[in-house]
This record gives C-alpha cells, structure tokens and sequence, in this order.
C-alpha cells in the first residue's frame, strides 16, 4: 500500500496540468485579486494634502483658527507676519488624530494663494481667515477635477470630506461663542462652560462585534481556496481511473496485482489527500502573506480546515472517479465543471456572484447546504467572523457528512464493477 501511495504521490506532482491549476493557478489568481482590491482600500485611507495658508493680518489674529490648523498640519509652518501674535498651543483631540492631514506652504495674500494652486497641480487648495475669525477651503481646479474622477480609487474624496466638516465644526462653534458672548459674556470665563462648547457631541459609538478586524475582501479569497479545494478532485478521479480495468492498459496490470484493490484506493487517496493539503496550505500561506488576507489569528482552527476541506475533495474525486461508462478524461473534465459551476453561487467571480451566493443562503438554505465549495468558504469564514467556534463546527459537521455520503456510494460503485471482457 505505501509503494503505491508514494507511486501516486508521483504521478499526482509530475501532473503538469496539476501542478499548473492546483499550485500556480490559485496564486494567480490572488494576486489579480490584490491588485483589484487595493486601490478599494485606497479609496479610504487618509492621506496628506498640500495646501496653502493665506498668513495675512486676519490669520495672525485668529487664535483659534491658527490653534486648528496647528493640529492639522504635518509640519509646523513658519509664519514670519505673525510674529507680534498670540503663542498657540496644539492640543491633539482624544482619539482623533488628523495631525497628517495637511502639509502647508505660508503665502501673504489670498491673490498669491490663487495663483499657486492654479499654477501647482498637487496644491489642493488654500485656506484663508476672514475678519471675524471665520476659517475657510477653497479647493482648486484640479483637485476637484480629481475627486470627481470616478474612474480613480483616490483618497482626496474623504480626505477633502474631513477637511471641509473639521472646519465646518470649528466656524459652527465660533458662531456660538459669538452669540454667547453677546448674551452673556460672563459665560466665556467658566471652564466648564469653555470645554462643553469646545466637545463635538457623538451621536454614534464604534464597538467591535468580532475578535478579529473584518475584511470586506476576505471572502472572494476563501471562495478561491474553496474553488482550488475542488479543483483537486482531479488527483482522487486520477487514483481510482488508475485502478479501472476497462480505462487503461496500466488498469488492466493493476487489476492482476497481488495488492487487494482496496488497499491500491486507500494508498492513492492518502497521496491525493496529501497533494491537495499542499495545495491549499501554498494557496493559503500566500492568501495570508503576501495579500494581507486576515485568518482571525486561529491557526490551529485553519489549518484543521485545510484538513477537512482536502477530505471532503477527495472524497467527492472518489465518487467522480467511481462513476461507470465514462473515460478518465470525462471524469476530469466533470470534476473541473463542477468545480467552475459551484464556484460561481459561492461568489468567486465577482459581486453579481456573491450577491447571489448570499440571495441563495438567505432564501434557498438547501441549496447552499449541498454546495461543497460554499461549505469550504463558509470554513474559513468562520474562523474569521465568528467569535464562538459553534458554526465552524457545524460546517465541520457538513463537509465531514458530505465525505462519508460521498465514500460510500463510491465503495458501492467499486464493488459492484465487473468487467465481462476488456
């Protein structure tokens, strides 16, 4: 049985069109991922601008307009015509922290400002003081031209977004403090009147509902590991065509060997469960480290998966190869449909196909229940998603189900086969 196995374990990794769609296909295949999903996380990632600040008299007399921008701004700006003002002091907001969101150049009037972002394609814009201390944007040419591109993932959209409600909060809070100082200018001189005023009320809390950071991208790669975890149903088909008498000269031989036919099917199932756990685990260690596709820090949950997942294939190959009056072509060529048919309603290719994966397990629950490469991307979504490992082991349970259905029908196809002539 072990010669046979390691005979197998050959024939499996000298397969050329194996090795091809099973080792390098998934890789590909992720990293066209990566290149697609990067910029969709670029799009939300805060970036710094270069903007101008106009440092006229009116800005050199705004103290609290300077004391913003000073908590905006990447470096501190030398502003030779404030020099007779006020000192300001940044007080960096609890658990905000937007010091990066601005890299300023200091002009002395706003004609000059104007100038430069018209000249300067990567100034975004200017910001200036008015008289009554009133923080202003102005956004240039160019900059709205790239924010409105929508063939671009760029930052500048949020970005340009945070700039505008920051000031938008900073000018709301000035006017208040104008008015209260109207009414009762006694009021400006209680601390805990200045620091309720000074608050941004939150009508929203973020709170963590799983252990690990969810990842919008994550299930389009474990629906690939799903897909490349069917796909290796080709090394079970190959086993037990090996086997068949009325396939191949070599099944004629093999049929007259002295090993029982039992043991030459069990040393290839370990060879092909062997070659499809390699499979999965290079598909994954590349998933993981290279594409920054988050497991949820369970290694020993994920790597049981690889596991299961590899038995549930080879199970499935098993039956595939089993099946009568098809040649061994035909049950690849099966293999590989059903792999590329159950891979589109477990949402591979695209969000049209994951929208309808999710469609299906919402109103056809069955549907999904049967679909082995759904019940392997359901695995590792698990692991990920889930604090309590109870689904995990439920889908555990279905593909370990599905195996043992799987093998026993293939058990009763093999020994019912018989050959009255070859």
């Amino acid at each position: 049985m072990w010669t046979t196995f390691v005979t197998m374990l050959k024939v499996n990794l000298r397969a050329k069109s194996a090795v091809f769609w099973l080792f390098c296909f998934p890789i590909v295949l992720s990293t066209m991922f990566l290149g697609m999903f990067s910029n969709l996380g670029e799009a939300y990632r805060i970036n710094t601008m270069r903007f101008v600040v106009v440092t006229d008299q009116a800005f050199c007399d705004a103290t609290a307009a300077r004391t913003l921008i000073g908590a905006l701004q990447q470096d501190p700006v030398d502003t030779p015509n404030c020099k007779n003002a006020v000192e300001v002091e940044t007080i960096p907001v609890e658990g905000v922290d937007l010091r990066n969101l601005l890299k300023l150049q200091p002009v002395d009037d706003v004609a000059s400002a104007t100038d430069l972002i018209n000249d300067n394609p990567d100034i975004r814009g200017f910001l200036s003081v008015d008289d009554e201390g009133m923080l202003s944007a102005t956004i240039s040419r160019s900059a709205v031209s790239h924010a409105s591109d929508a063939t671009q993932a760029t930052s500048l959209p949020v970005t340009l977004s945070i700039l505008n409600e920051t000031i938008g909060v900073f000018n709301r809070q000035q006017l208040e403090m104008a008015n209260v100082a109207k009414r009762d200018p006694n009021a400006l001189h209680d601390d805990t009147f200045l620091r309720q005023i000074a608050q941004d009320p939150q009508f929203s809390k973020e709170i963590t509902l799983t252990h690990f950071k969810p990842d919008q991208n994550a299930r389009y790669y474990y629906a690939l590991l799903a897909m490349t975890a069917l796909m290796a149903t080709t090394f079970a088909v190959t086993t037990v065509c090996t086997t068949q008498a009325n396939l191949s000269a070599l099944g004629m031989r093999r049929s007259l060997a002295p090993l029982a036919r039992s043991k030459q099917l069990l040393g290839g199932f370990l060879a092909s469960w062997l070659c499809t756990i390699a499979a999965l685990l290079v598909a994954l260690l590349y998933i993981h480290f290279v594409c920054g596709v988050g497991l949820g820090g369970r290694w020993a949950a994920v790597i049981l998966a690889i596991f299961i997942a590899s038995l549930a294939s080879n199970a499935i190959g098993t039956l595939l190869g089993a099946l009568p009056r098809l040649s061994n072509g035909a049950k690849i060529g099966l293999s590989t449909a059903i792999a590329c048919v159950c891979s589109l309603f477990s949402g591979l290719y695209g969000e049209p196909a994951m929208l309808l994966s999710d469609t299906i397990q919402r109103n056809t629950p069955v549907l999904s229940l049967i679909n082995p490469t759904q019940q392997v991307t359901n695995l590792f979504y698990d692991i990920l998603y889930y604090d309590s490992y109870a689904p995990f082991w439920r889908t555990v349970g279905i593909l370990m189900a599905m195996t043992v259905i799987c093998l026993a029908a293939a058990t009763a196809l093999l020994r019912r086969q018989r050959y009255a002539h070859l």
